[in-house]
């Protein structure tokens, strides 16, 4: 063999190395800033949200001010229990107990709703006066619409949040004090597969941007008392799961290139594609309609390394067939270690800038 054939095979295994890095790179890079990106976001929605010094769109922080006029209501919630929660469908119910102490003219207990939810049952548990202070608990049964954080899913954390606002009062009239001490997470509250952690509650103003059609009224608005539970899950079982079918589908794409048998190594490697298309679905079903998840941007990457696996088998059929096995062997050698090693440093990137 002359010099220069072995030099022109040294040229087009160092070409195709340089290709085969920088597609990883590119892909890989931009599947990781995609993931950094949202995570900050949802992360930052989810602070936003229990932030008692966030100032939010529409307001100033003058409006977050105590009107002198207003009558004080201390608020707590006791969650007693989670009923349900379904992620695909962005609902979830929740049995809690609420409670008003308050002085003056005024009935919170019969006139405050849920925001985005429905009250399903409400009962008055007790009712006192002790001197010019009034007490109303009350035991209530909500449905609430939650469009929830599903970027980071199937690691994902989510913070559910009950948002309270009298239905007649302006909060010139009536606000909200949230009370911190006394409101708490029930012990036996349990979501499988979250760990559900300390209760927070603030006060914020609201308002609706329309008279409703009320020509004597002008937009109110309102004092909405947010009591916020935040969920973590337990651990990495549901991502593994979630993910395994790609995983394999990888793993067995990859070590096809070690199979000198082509029908062997293209019958596996198209086996590999069925299997992490499947996984994309799974995903897919698994999460709300239209949502984009770390789970599928882990699961494309992996299809994208078995189309590298499927095309570098064609290219390597190809040199095999111009009597070029050595480069056809070297070749799959090479492209199998950078695979390898570029899909396990891009879906561990993705993972830590995700969580």
């Amino acid at each position: 063999m002359s010099n220069d054939d072995n030099d022109s095979k040294s040229r087009m295994l160092t070409i195709w190395t340089v290709v085969l890095i920088l597609c990883i790179v590119i892909v890989g890079g931009f599947l990781t800033w995609f993931s950094y990106k949202n995570t900050q976001d949802e992360l930052s929605n989810i602070a936003d949200q229990i932030d008692p010094n966030k100032i939010e769109l529409g307001f100033t922080a003058e409006d977050y001010n105590i009107p002198a006029s207003a009558e004080q209501v201390t608020t707590g919630v006791y969650i007693d229990r989670i009923k349900s929660i379904s992620l695909k469908d962005n609902i979830w119910t929740v049995d809690f107990y609420i409670w008003f102490k308050w002085t003056g003219n005024l009935d919170p207990g019969e006139n405050f709703q849920v925001v985005d939810g429905s009250i399903d049952k409400k009962e008055a548990i007790l009712n006192t006066t002790k001197g010019s202070e009034e007490y109303a608990l009350y035991k209530v049964t909500a449905t609430i619409t939650k469009k929830f954080d599903m970027f980071r899913f199937p690691e994902d954390e989510q913070f559910l949040t009950i948002d309270i606002q009298d239905k007649q009062l302006g909060r010139d009239k009536l606000i909200y004090i949230p009370d911190n001490t006394s409101s708490k997470v029930g012990p036996e509250v349990n979501i499988p597969g979250y760990t559900v952690n300390t209760l927070k509650m603030v006060e914020k103003p609201f308002y609706y941007n329309t008279t409703m059609g009320n020509p004597d009224s002008n937009s109110t608005t309102y004092s909405q008392l947010r009591t916020g539970i935040f969920l973590t899950r337990e651990d990495l079982t549901v991502l593994f799961i979630s993910l395994i079918g790609i995983f394999i589908g990888v793993f067995a794409a990859i070590m096809s290139l070690l199979i000198i048998s082509f029908q062997g190594r293209f019958s596996m490697e198209g086996s590999a594609m069925f299997v992490g298309i499947t996984n994309m679905v799974l995903i897919t079903n698994l999460a709300p309609t239209g949502t984009v998840t770390v789970g599928h941007l882990i699961t494309a990457f992996g299809l994208f390394i078995i189309a590298l696996c499927l095309f570098e088998s064609a290219i390597s059929l190809s040199y095999n067939k111009q009597n070029m096995t050595d480069l056809a062997r070297r070749l799959d050698l090479r492209t199998l270690s950078i695979l390898a090693i570029g899909f396990i440093a891009v879906v561990v990137a993705i993972m830590v800038v995700a969580w």
